[in-house]
């Protein structure tokens, strides 16, 4: 029986889901991420906690710490790197979503807004963590959930934060769509449908071309070469995906590099991308190079003071310790600290267990030439203390009580 791992806000969306889960007889468990923005959200910790017991289902929680504050980006990349961690952890092979068809509509106007080539809203299933992220309720309208809410008799928190118009969805939410709608009061079911037929022709043009890839495309360990009347022979969505796919395989950017040369006039050139990579227009060709002089790696440092500014290779960063209810506690580690580059075999440890720095950086999507210049915050023991910028581990101490910490910045 597949193991399903519903995330749960507390809102009527995800406990709609929840509940719909937990009848449905699948085998469930409830994971919850506390990003600790709002005073509510200690309430709404306790709120799905409590949720989880009365359906007798595991609950599995976190509260998110980013000393200077995180974009929303930052929090949902960690949000989604939790639930990952649980599905590893718990043998998950299902992670099940509450999005639903007014989030598809907004999401489609933000990929509007933002100019996107593959305008196709939210899908309703991709890979994740070894299995996949389902949304059950893509079809259904925000209304619908609360009728259904109301009828079960459940109970949920609101989010008073998606009053408020400080972002772009919020500010479509409160803004755009409800003059959409009322002119067009069917608008959520039309953008929700047009979007499934919108994913099922860019689905069937990443067929398409992964095939003309395949007989097109000369491949190799750190180049490819393609005749230039062949690309020019597609059309521009289909470069796109082109771009897309070769981008995936080599971890380097090179759809706009590949459009700016096939723009430009002149018969040769090149384009430099991130690292040693090249993109290079010669001889009827458009080929990928490398330069193969790879930069030298930053030189291990030792810090034995703090506060401490920290250079390593690009990167600049601060080591202060501070009296603090969070962050990481000096008691728990050994100095003097060490940064260096990552070494094989290096694992971090995090609220589940262990975890490869490798997959992290996998998961986080740094690209392979960019990884050794990324620093490692080491101990004396040897412990993996902090990926600065991608990831802290994570201690025992979960008091908040004030003491001194090591801050990384």
């Amino acid at each position: 029986m597949t193991k399903v791992l519903i995330a749960v806000s507390g809102g009527v969306d995800s406990v709609v889901l929840l509940d719909r889960a937990v009848q449905s007889g699948l085998e469930i468990g409830v994971v919850h991420v506390h990003h600790g923005l709002r005073l509510e959200s200690d309430e709404e910790y306790e709120f799905v906690r409590r949720l989880a017991d009365s359906y007798d289902v595991p609950f599995h929680g976190k509260r998110l710490t980013f000393p200077n504050g995180g974009s929303q980006a930052a929090y949902r990349t960690a949000r989604y790197a939790f639930f990952e961690e649980v599905m590893r952890a718990f043998g998950y092979t299902q992670l099940m979503t509450a999005h639903h068809a007014d989030d598809q509509l907004e999401t489609v106007l933000i990929q509007l807004h933002r100019n996107v080539v593959e305008v196709t809203g939210i899908p309703e299933c991709r890979p994740f963590a070894g299995g996949e992220l389902v949304r059950p309720l893509l079809s259904e309208t925000k209304r619908e959930l609360i009728a259904y809410a109301n009828r079960h008799r459940l109970e949920w928190r609101e989010d008073a934060s998606n009053a408020e118009a400080d972002y772009l969805r919020n500010k479509l939410r409160h803004q755009l769509v409800p003059q959409l709608l009322a002119s067009r009061p069917d608008l959520v079911y039309v953008v929700s449908e047009t979007a499934r037929r919108q994913r099922e022709l860019w689905d069937a043009r990443y067929r398409r071309m992964e095939m003309w890839m395949d007989t097109s495309v000369h491949f190799e360990m750190k180049a490819f070469h393609v005749k230039l009347d062949d690309v020019l022979g597609l059309d521009r969505f289909e470069r796109h995906v082109v771009g897309r796919l070769l981008s995936t395989r080599y971890g380097v950017e090179v759809g706009e590099a590949m459009e700016r040369l096939l723009e430009n006039p002149r018969g040769s050139g090149h384009f430099d991308l991130e690292g040693p990579w090249q993109l290079w227009k010669q001889g009827g060709n458009l080929s990928l190079q490398t330069t193969d002089r790879p930069l030298p790696l930053p030189t291990e440092l030792v810090v034995t003071t703090f506060p401490a500014c920290v250079t390593f290779g690009e990167s600049r960063f601060s080591l202060e310790i501070v009296e603090e209810a969070h962050g990481i506690p000096l008691e728990a580690i050994e100095l003097p600290l060490i940064i260096r580059s990552v070494e094989a075999g290096d694992a971090i440890k995090l609220s589940v267990g262990t975890k490869k720095v490798a997959r992290i950086f996998i998961d986080a999507k740094i690209p392979r030439e960019k990884r050794p210049f990324v620093p490692l915050v080491v101990d004396a023991t040897g412990r993996i203390i902090a990926i600065v910028g991608v990831r802290v581990s994570d201690f025992p101490d979960k008091s908040g009580a004030m003491c001194p910490r090591l801050m990384v910045k």
